[in-house]
């Protein structure tokens, strides 16, 4: 039996894992799949989110749980799981990103696109977010997000899903992680990559993976959003990760 922490993205909240929770738990897993602060049916203000606001959620909620588990990271979810392996590495026996933000020490978002800047992706989620007059905050328009987050999901799902959408504080996205080799490096790594993905491209998941090295990389023929669809198969390689990790 292992014990998944599971990690949303931006916009998103602990909803977008309904389809994965009761696949891994019917192979005997325990589940904890959080709301981060703001986001998804959480209550703290949304104005005081940010990068360490988000760590501090997961590391809190690691230090009531026994035993070590295995980080599950989606999108910009996999910055704050990189933040909390820096934090409690001898606590995670492994992270999976999934389409996640896997960044380097000192490495933010914003650094991230500038300096990929000659890959020449056109950012489909930087180019539909309706951003705040204060530019504090950003929503995800409907009629963009089946196109961006759902491309592989059924047009049910996909309808279902952006009507769970909420405003995502962009402070995150310009914090720095603070990573060590010693701490953060010490803790195994798997991604799980989406061809299809139109939020974080390919080819940004790729030279992610270039920069930081995984132990395996996961490949599905599908978009953003694996967890509504291909549960299936994603939750067949988070068992081979509990498999070989615990």
């Amino acid at each position: 039996m292992a014990r998944f922490v599971l990690v949303h993205g931006s916009f998103h909240g602990a909803w977008c894992w309904h389809r994965l929770v009761p696949l891994l738990e019917e192979q005997g897993h325990e589940v904890i799949a959080p709301n981060l602060p703001g986001s998804g049916g959480d209550t703290a203000p949304l104005e005081n989110a940010d990068l360490a606001s988000y760590a501090t959620r997961i590391a809190s909620m690691i230090d009531t749980l026994r035993g070590p588990l295995i980080l599950v990271g989606h999108s910009m979810g996999g910055i704050v799981s990189s933040q909390v392996a820096e934090w409690r590495p001898h606590r995670i026996a492994a992270t999976v990103y999934i389409n996640g933000l896997m960044l380097r020490p000192g490495e933010s978002l914003v650094s991230f696109l500038e300096a990929h800047a000659h890959l020449g992706v056109e950012d489909l989620v930087l180019k539909n977010m309706q951003v705040a007059p204060d530019g504090e905050t950003a929503s995800f328009p409907a009629s963009a997000a089946p196109e961006v987050f759902y491309n592989s999901c059924t047009d049910e799902d996909a309808a279902w899903a952006t009507g769970q959408l909420r405003p995502q504080r962009l402070k995150v996205y310009s914090d720095p992680l603070a990573l060590t080799p010693e701490r953060f490096g010490s803790v195994r790594r798997f991604y799980v990559e989406g061809r299809r993905d139109n939020a974080v491209s390919l080819a940004y998941q790729r030279s992610m993976v270039d920069y930081t090295a995984c132990e395996e990389v996961f490949s599905l023929d599908g978009d953003h959003s694996p967890f509504l669809s291909a549960p299936n198969a994603l939750a067949g390689m988070l068992e081979d990760v509990a498999r070989r990790s615990l």
